[in-house]
């Protein structure tokens, strides 16, 4: 479906993160190879958010990791502060990587269950060899407090007596505590409870504020992508189908992809609740066997001959808002 081409990334200059034909494949246990992501480019200004959307299996979490190295991408290129992270050897890796920070997805289980609050904390800073105790300390009791724990309060817990919002605002101290420049969240309120993940959001754009922050922002729920983004990247099974401003993309979506997730958002309306909008239908693809032409032709409501021969660019009609569709969505305009 989608996804190929780099006319969507703006000058290199102002990026704080550039990635370029970014690829990552998988071998099975029996030794079939996994399209993860394939091809993916885009990029993220100093100071910006860039939320990723998309449905579970689409390669969301595989980029954030490969954007962390972890492990790296199978080819391509990822530019931070214009070094390119995939051509650097261990050494140099390991003095970038306080630079970037991962909050991940399950609060509780990214925590050592062994170690206090105030350790896991104050561990980076002791890997990172910054500062002497008293100084790690400080750094570390400014830092909760920022995400709004008490040190004396929560410091000598473990993780199995902190609620999973308190988990994952540890989680975030802690990967603050480096003051990075850029922070990847892969999906860091999907776990928790409305009301927290409420709380947990207004939290990362205050962080982001503090600490002059530059987010990617990763999740499946595009009502909560919408509240924090500036912009915003469709992904469909490893490609991207759209990206764009947030308020333009939600207010009219050019993909037909984008359409159907935006209109199967749940509608707080008793009287419109049970009205099924999307039309979209079937089975997303395996990544083993990828369809030919446009990904997504085998779904897609507006699938025409073309879309199952011809892999369609991202391209713009000059309004900043670009997408890969051999028949997009017409405009508002239209």
């Amino acid at each position: 479906m989608a996804g190929s081409g780099t006319s969507q990334l703006r000058e290199s200059g102002q990026a704080l993160l550039r990635v370029e034909h970014l690829v990552r494949t998988y071998r099975n246990a029996r030794g079939h190879r996994v399209h993860a992501v394939s091809d993916v480019s885009f990029d993220v200004q100093r100071g910006e958010t860039l939320g990723i959307v998309g449905e579970s299996g689409c390669g969301k979490s595989t980029l954030a990791k490969s954007l962390m190295m972890l492990p790296p991408p199978s080819s391509g290129a990822i530019h931070f502060e214009q070094v390119d992270l995939t051509r650097q050897p261990a050494h140099a890796l390991r003095a970038l990587r306080p630079r970037v920070q991962m909050v991940f997805q399950d609060p509780v289980s990214s925590l050592n269950p062994r170690h206090t609050v105030m350790r896991i904390v104050e561990t980076p800073l002791i890997v990172n060899g910054i500062g002497g105790a008293a100084e790690r300390a400080a750094r570390v009791r400014e830092t909760l407090q920022a995400v709004g724990l008490d040190a004396e309060m929560v410091g000598e817990r473990r993780p199995h007596e902190l609620s999973g919002g308190q988990c994952q605002r540890v989680s975030i101290a802690r990967a603050l505590v480096l003051r990075p420049a850029l922070l990847v969240c892969d999906e860091p309120v999907s776990a928790l409870d409305v009301s927290v993940q409420a709380q947990v959001i207004n939290l990362l754009e205050q962080a982001k504020l503090d600490f002059e922050l530059t987010v990617l922002f990763i999740s499946h729920d595009l009502a909560v992508v919408k509240s924090i983004s500036d912009r915003v990247m469709v992904m469909y099974l490893g490609k991207v189908c759209e990206i764009g401003p947030a308020d333009a993309l939600y207010r009219n979506p050019r993909h037909p992809y984008t359409a159907s997730l935006l209109e199967a958002i749940p509608i707080p309306d008793p009287a419109r609740a049970n009205v099924l909008r999307s039309s979209l239908s079937g089975e997303t693809p395996s990544p083993l066997d990828i369809p030919s032409g446009c990904r997504f032709h085998t779904r897609c409501p507006n699938a025409i001959p073309q879309c199952s021969r011809q892999e369609p660019e991202l391209r713009t009609e000059g309004d900043g808002q670009y997408f890969a569709c051999h028949r997009p969505m017409l405009t508002a305009a239209n």
